[in-house]
């Protein structure tokens, strides 16, 4: 579990040279962290922060912190684990409290949206999706059948030039799913600039790209689904 660099291990794990930062809240029940953190394995160096609300802790939340801190050390002990406290009646604190945790941490960023409060769980989701290109993975932990889930979370601070839009559009009219050529029928713009749009577009998530012999394809992603709508 804990070598970043071993072949054998049975955990998804990423380059060997990079700290990871797994921020999670955490309330009474400490697999929510745990189980997804195991996940991706740990290692010397990595980081875990522990979101709570800025209340007295009483006995179920100083075990369940407890719990991880004594698991985390069985499996390796060079990790570091801390707690940071959110203003849980400020809404607006909250968020840029998490904003400030999320730009501090380190290298590759693993974000769980999962367990503790929703007073604080919420303004963290918040600040997630607002610096989601500084998020390596956002993990899930399922309070319905326990499992951990991978997320790809949706970029809403993806801005377009219009022509480009107009591409988007086109492509969702299309039932979210066109070749190339298609694309450039149907938009009237050449083959050069539906292609340009659809790499722009592709950099920011907005579409994803495959190919099927000589012939280009996009598919429209949950974001650029999100963004049409927020546009309209």
């Amino acid at each position: 579990i804990s070598s970043r660099c071993n072949d054998t291990t049975l955990m998804q794990t990423p380059d060997c040279s990079t700290m990871r930062t797994y921020i999670s809240p955490i309330g009474f029940n400490s697999t929510s962290v745990t189980r997804p953190l195991l996940s991706r394995g740990i290692d010397t160096g990595d980081e875990v922060v522990l979101i709570r609300p800025d209340v007295e802790d009483d006995s179920r939340a100083l075990e369940a912190i407890t719990d991880v801190k004594r698991l985390l050390q069985e499996i390796e002990p060079d990790v570091s684990v801390s707690t940071e406290r959110i203003p849980h009646t400020d809404f607006e604190r909250a968020i840029l409290q998490c904003s400030d945790i999320i730009r501090a941490a380190g290298e590759q960023r693993i974000v769980t949206l999962g367990g503790g409060a929703r007073d604080v769980l919420l303004p963290f989701v918040m600040a997630t999706i607002t610096h989601v290109r500084l998020i390596d993975t956002a993990l899930f932990f399922s309070d319905i059948d326990g499992t951990v889930r991978e997320w790809e979370l949706p970029r809403l601070t993806s801005t377009l030039g219009e022509t480009t839009q107009s591409t988007l559009t086109a492509l969702n009219r299309e039932g979210g799913s066109s070749s190339i050529p298609t694309l450039t029928e149907v938009t009237g713009f050449s083959k050069s600039t539906v292609t340009r749009h659809v790499n722009q577009l592709t950099d920011e998530r907005l579409v994803e790209v495959w190919s099927e012999g000589k012939t280009k394809h996009a598919r429209i992603t949950l974001t650029g689904r999100l963004l049409l709508r927020d546009a309209s």
